[in-house]
């Protein structure tokens, strides 16, 4: 598989010893290639062959290190989804998309809850993803 390259926007990064401490943080994910920081840009650039993987790994580094990453959290209405076993498998879909922190799929209310990075994944990147399967998202209002 190839590297995938990934940058999460960082808050309150502000200092050189705060990127020390989420630098370190970073060393501990096991499933990170390569992991540096953009203190001016307050970015993290991470490269990683299980990229989905290694996104939520950093993020829960950087989280238990007393720092955090811009996300964005979207509630989608469901199309498509009959059952537990559809949901399950649209969560999968979701979930193995670089850049998804969570993806939770509610068969019964037909609804999805999906907390991404902030700037990595656009609506018609999950529908994309989520079409050849047969289900369908509908953003709601906020």
């Amino acid at each position: 598989m190839d590297n995938t390259n990934i940058a999460l926007p960082l808050i309150d990064v502000n200092s050189a010893h705060c990127a020390l401490c989420v630098e370190k943080a970073l060393r501990s994910v096991p499933t990170l290639e390569e992991a540096c920081l953009d203190l001016d840009r307050h970015l993290a650039k991470l490269r990683s062959a299980t990229s989905a993987q290694a996104v939520r790994e950093a993020v829960a580094a950087i989280r238990h290190a007393g720092y955090n990453v811009a996300t964005e959290r979207h509630r989608f209405s469901t199309t498509g989804i009959t059952c537990a076993g559809c949901a399950n498998k649209v969560g999968d879909i979701l979930n193995k998309l670089p850049g998804i922190i969570s993806a939770r799929v509610d068969h019964v209310d037909k609804q999805a809850e999906i907390e991404v990075v902030k700037g990595t994944l656009t609506v018609d990147d999950l529908l994309n993803a989520l079409k050849p399967a047969g289900y369908g998202l509908i953003a709601q209002a906020a």
